[in-house]
């Protein structure tokens, strides 16, 4: 046994092998982009805007990736995030800047079984 853990031979075969299995692994544990629920991703929306992390809200987009993800973030800068809820089809992020109260529309689509919101305005005919 001892002669075969030393051997150079056999550690080459045997590291691509763990490592070829190490990221089979890590692709079939890969979180699932979205969420399971439309209220579930107006919560995880919510606390990605309140926090100002868009590596958190960039799983949770339909299109665009991380720079759709940096500037939404971006336009929160300065807000507080007082709140986000889903109605009408579409995650409704309530903040305030300034002392002055809105709203942010982020429209929700399902993909592949999830829900992911849709920050850019895509024109459909």
């Amino acid at each position: 046994m001892y002669a075969r853990l030393t051997n150079l031979r056999f550690w080459l075969l045997v590291f691509p092998i763990g490592w070829l299995a190490m990221v089979f692994v890590f692709i079939a544990v890969w979180p699932d982009p979205g969420a399971a629920s439309p209220d579930e991703l107006a919560s995880e929306v919510t606390n990605a805007l309140r926090a100002h992390d868009f590596h958190q809200l960039e799983p949770l987009l339909a299109v665009g990736g991380e720079d759709v993800a940096q500037s939404t973030v971006d336009q929160f800068e300065t807000a507080r995030v007082d709140r986000g809820v889903y109605r009408d089809g579409a995650v409704v992020v309530e903040y305030t800047v300034d002392g002055v109260r809105a709203e942010f529309r982020l429209p929700v689509e399902i993909r592949d079984g999830r829900y992911v919101v849709n920050p850019v305005v895509t024109p459909r005919g």
